[in-house]
């Protein structure tokens, strides 16, 4: 057996804390002068030696589980041979019944071990149904990998972008990846989103390698559910339940005095070009100079006085100008705070694209943010998933090492049953 994190051993010195509290709870018994042993009665020689015994039967037993949890944390591997011959196939679960994989997967022979792409790696069954479209982290099943008996692996995947997380992973398996194309492409609606009395459907047009958003307006082949929260949407093979959000206008809080007049009025008409082009209602409210702020209800609230707003909440747009600064509108110290770094002209107002930093400022799409990386099915090369392969020199390399951490895992929780169940009986 050898250890994924062997620095972990060095708690084996734990062992003797049980040692040192089972020496230490084997006092001397106290001495009590008595006048007579004429009504004592001689102690069972059998049962005290039967008592001694379980309290050596208990340290061992609290050694144990102190090793078994070493050792859980140290990363327990069984080291096997593997196969250099067989060559182990290894399926997305989202693809479970897609016709052209099926179609291969049944030309193997029986010796061939498929596997699902999960944790665990399960074994793939003939009629199994979907297992869903959820995309798996692709680089943290290869690091995995290294358990599978065979050499050589082949992976069928969709290789989805949004898979492909932290650093390309190193393995001493020879892993082939095989990127299947998607069967349904073409436009997958998301949701639908209600401004005033249109409402619009967001639709997903791929084709695997690109993605593209696309809005267009409803007039028919809809109807809403009892409480409007979803869509059902007529398509051509049934109809297709969709999210359904309603927009309310965007509210913006605008505090000004005399001589910010002009920067006032820079912001309004950036902030009127922007519901012209978002085809939204922008609502903006303005407050005098004795007027106080209140941020409750307002999506963003912008401070032109002189006076400090650090001690609001909510998203405020406060004037702090800053010579150094590359942009009009930069992030504060304090979370949900911006600061307005120059004074607002006609040059820069325009030059800078102060109305896109105010978009960006806004967040529109927060509530969509999620629905459209759901919806995300861009797909990797098959040169570019490689992972850094390095040949195995020594023996110990060329194992395939099988994961005992679950069993050593379940090993303990008996240990610990059994340890509690006898301290009880024995008052230990």
């Amino acid at each position: 057996m050898v250890f994924a994190n062997p620095s972990y051993l060095w708690a084996l010195w734990g062992l003797l804390v049980p040692l040192a509290i089972h020496l230490w709870s084997k006092k001397e018994a106290k001495t009590i002068k008595i006048g007579s042993i004429q009504l004592l009665d001689e102690s069972n020689s059998r049962q005290s030696s039967s008592l001694q015994l379980n309290e050596w039967f208990l340290l061992l037993l609290r050694m144990l589980v102190v090793a078994l949890a070493v050792m859980l944390m140290a990363g327990p591997q069984w080291r096997t041979h593997k196969n250099r011959d067989e060559v182990t196939y290894v399926v997305e679960p989202s693809l479970v019944g897609h016709h052209t994989l099926d179609k291969v997967l049944d030309s193997l022979g029986e010796t061939s071990a498929v596997l699902l792409l999960k944790n665990g790696f399960p074994e793939w069954e003939i009629d199994m149904e979907n297992q869903g479209t959820v995309t798996p982290n692709y680089w943290q099943l290869v690091q995995k990998m290294d358990s599978l008996p065979s050499d050589s692996i082949v992976v069928f995947s969709h290789a989805r972008v949004q898979g492909f997380k932290s650093m390309r992973p190193t393995t001493h398996k020879k892993i082939n990846w095989v990127v299947m194309e998607p069967e349904n492409l073409g436009e997958t609606p998301l949701m639908a989103l209600e401004n005033g009395q249109e409402t619009e459907l967001v639709s997903l047009v791929g084709d695997g390698q690109n993605n593209l958003f696309k809005k267009q307006k409803l007039t028919n082949g809809f109807s809403l559910t009892e409480n409007r929260d979803s869509l059902r949407l007529e398509v051509d093979n049934g109809a297709k339940t969709i999210g359904y959000t309603v927009l309310r206008p965007i509210e913006v809080a605008l505090y000004s005095h005399t001589e910010t007049e002009t920067e006032k009025r820079y912001i309004e008409a950036s902030l009127a070009a922007l519901s012209n082009y978002l085809q939204r209602d922008i609502k903006v409210q303005t407050f005098k100079e004795d007027e106080q702020p209140d941020a409750s209800s307002a999506d963003l609230n912008i401070w032109l006085r002189d006076d400090p707003s650090d001690a609001f909440s909510g998203k405020w747009l406060v004037r702090h100008e800053d010579p150094l600064a590359n942009r009009l509108i930069v992030p504060g110290a304090q979370d949900g705070h911006y600061h307005l770094t120059k004074t607002l002209t006609a040059e820069n107002t325009v030059e800078e694209h102060f109305a896109e930093q105010l978009l960006t400022l806004l967040d529109l799409d927060a509530d969509i943010e999620k629905v459209i990386l759901k919806g995300d099915s861009r797909q990797m090369d098959a040169s570019e998933l490689k992972p850094n392969y390095v040949e195995p020199k020594s023996k110990r390399e060329r194992a395939t090492f099988k994961d005992m951490s679950h069993w050593a895992f379940l090993a303990l929780l008996v240990l610990m049953m059994v340890e509690r169940v006898i301290s009880y009986l024995k008052k230990q």
